[in-house]
C-alpha cells in the first residue's frame, strides 16, 4: 500500500494522484478524514447570518487577502479588507458595513438622477448645503435653474444612457453646450444655463462623489457682437398720452403700463400684489421682496396715476394675491402688440427694430437718463448691480436716506409727467 512519502513523490512528479491519495486517507487515517470533514462543512457553512461574506483573492504581496463581500439593492458589491487573517477580515467587515456600503452609493454614482431632481427643489438639502459656503441665490434664479436641469440637461444625459456622475465628462459638457447651440440657444443663454450645472458639480466634487469636476474643464461660450441681439425700444416722444385713451384689453393696458412706468421685470410685474405697495413720506413705492438678483430687491417709485389704475384693476376685478399672476409670455407679446397698434406702428417695423414688451424696461432707463435722475439711483430703481455705498445712501429705513429716495422719486415723477402723461409740474392725476 502506498505511503505519505510515495503520495509525496508522486506530487512532486506532478502526476495525477488524487484517487490514490483519498483512498491511502481512508484506508489509513479514517478518523482524521472525518475531522477533516466536519472542519469543511463547518467553514463552508456560516450559521449566523452577517450580512456579509469573505472571498479569497491572490495578492502579490500577502499571497491572498480576504475581500468582504456586501449585497445592496441586488447588486454584489465588495471591499478588501487588506489582510489574509480570516478573524481580522470579518471584523472589519463587520464594523465597517455602513460606511462602506455609503461610500459605494456615492461613489458609484447610483444617485445621479435623484441629486439632479431634487438639488434646485424647494428647501433642498443639497442646495441649502452648497449656499453655507457659497453665495446664496433667489426664488427666481432656484426655480430658473430647476427647470434647465429637469427640461434640458436631464433628459439629455438619458438620451445618452449616461448613468453615473463619473461618465459626464469635460468632452459630454462639450457636447450638451453645443446641443444647446444647435437648438438656436444663444451663446450667453447657453453660459447662463452653464451655471445651473457647476454649482451641482462643485457640490458632488466636494463630497467626494466624482474625482475630479468635469465643469471647471469646460469654458463659456465666447459672446460675440453679432451674437447680441441689440434690444430696440420707442422713441421718448412717442408714448405721451397713450394711456389716457381707450384700450380694447385690459389685462395688456394694465402690463405696458406697468412696464413703461416702473422699468420693473416681467417676472416681477407678475408678482406685484396691493399689499406690495408701500408708501415712502408721501410717495408710493412697489416693495420687490423678490427678485433674480440681491440687487433685484428694492423700492421701484409708482405714479399716482399708475396707483390708482392699480387700485381700481384690484378692486374691480376682486383679486387676491398677485394682480397678474399667471401671465403667460403671449401675454406680454400681446400687449407689446396692443401697445404697438396704438402707435401705428406695424408688427414689420416691430421685428425689424426688435422691440418686445421687455423693451419698456430699456425705454424707462433711457427715459431716465435723458431726464437726469442720475446713474446711481437709475440703477438702484432698476434693480442692477450697484455698489454697497450708493445701496446705503438711499436705504430707506433711515432719515437721511429716507429724505433722498423720496427726492429722487419725485424727481421720477415728474420725468413720467414729461415723457409719458404729457404734462409738466404736478402729478397727472388718473382719470375717473
Amino acid at each position: 500500500m502506498m505511503g505519505f512519502q510515495d503520495a509525496f513523490a508522486i506530487l512532486n512528479k506532478g502526476q495525477n494522484s488524487i484517487t490514490s491519495i483519498k483512498g491511502l486517507i481512508a484506508s489509513e487515517f479514517p478518523k482524521t478524514l472525518k475531522a477533516l470533514k466536519i472542519i469543511d462543512q463547518d467553514c463552508a457553512s456560516d450559521k449566523r447570518r452577517k450580512g456579509f461574506s469573505l472571498e479569497k483573492v491572490e495578492s502579490k504581496k500577502l499571497g491572498f487577502v480576504y475581500y468582504a463581500r456586501y449585497s445592496w439593492q441586488g447588486r454584489k458589491i465588495k471591499f478588501n479588507t487588506r489582510t489574509n487573517i480570516p478573524e481580522e477580515a470579518e471584523k472589519f467587515a463587520l464594523e465597517n458595513k455602513e460606511r462602506l456600503i455609503e461610500q459605494y452609493v456615492r461613489s458609484h454614482d447610483a444617485r445621479m438622477y435623484e441629486i439632479l431632481g431634487q438639488f434646485y427643489k424647494p428647501n433642498s438639502e443639497y442646495l441649502l448645503c452648497e449656499e453655507k459656503r457659497n453665495h446664496t441665490i433667489s426664488e427666481l434664479c432656484r426655480k430658473d435653474y430647476h427647470a434647465i436641469v429637469a427640461n434640458k440637461f436631464v433628459p439629455f444625459l438619458r438620451a445618452r444612457n449616461v448613468k453615473s456622475f463619473n461618465e459626464v465628462t469635460p468632452n459630454l459638457l462639450s457636447d450638451y453646450q453645443d446641443f444647446l447651440l444647435k437648438g438656436k440657444v444663444k451663446p450667453q443663454t447657453v453660459n447662463n444655463n452653464y451655471k445651473a450645472l457647476k454649482r451641482i458639480f462643485k457640490y458632488i466634487f466636494r463630497k467626494g462623489i466624482i474625482k475630479a469636476n468635469s465643469c471647471e474643464s469646460v469654458h463659456y461660450i465666447p459672446v460675440h457682437k453679432e451674437d447680441q441681439a441689440v434690444r430696440g425700444c420707442h422713441e421718448l416722444d412717442k408714448l405721451k398720452n397713450v394711456f389716457d385713451r381707450k384700450w380694447k384689453d385690459e389685462l395688456s393696458y394694465m402690463l405696458c403700463l406697468l412696464i413703461y412706468t416702473t422699468g420693473m421685470r416681467n417676472s416681477e410685474i407678475t408678482k406685484v400684489a396691493m399689499d406690495d405697495i408701500i408708501k415712502i413720506g408721501a410717495c408710493n413705492f412697489v416693495d420687490i421682496k423678490e427678485s433674480k438678483t440681491s440687487s433685484g430687491i428694492r423700492q421701484v417709485p409708482l405714479h399716482e396715476f399708475t396707483y390708482k389704475k392699480i387700485y381700481e384693476y384690484w378692486h374691480k376685478n376682486r383679486i387676491k394675491g398677485a394682480l397678474f399672476a399667471g401671465c403667460r409670455p403671449e401675454a406680454f407679446s400681446k400687449a407689446n402688440e396692443e401697445l404697438a397698434k396704438k402707435l401705428k406702428i406695424d408688427g414689420g417695423e416691430l421685428k425689424k427694430e426688435n422691440i418686445t414688451f421687455y423693451s419698456g424696461r430699456h425705454f424707462w432707463k433711457t427715459m431716465m437718463n435723458v431726464g437726469g435722475l442720475g446713474e446711481d439711483i437709475e440703477e438702484v430703481f432698476m434693480g442692477h448691480m450697484v455698489s454697497s455705498d450708493v445701496a446705503k445712501l438711499y436705504n430707506h429705513r433711515d432719515k437721511q436716506g429716507k429724505g433722498r429716495i423720496i427726492a429722487k422719486a419725485k424727481q421720477v415723477y415728474k420725468i413720467l409727467d414729461h415723457y409719458i402723461f404729457g404734462c409738466k409740474g404736478k402729478n397727472k392725476k388718473a382719470p375717473a
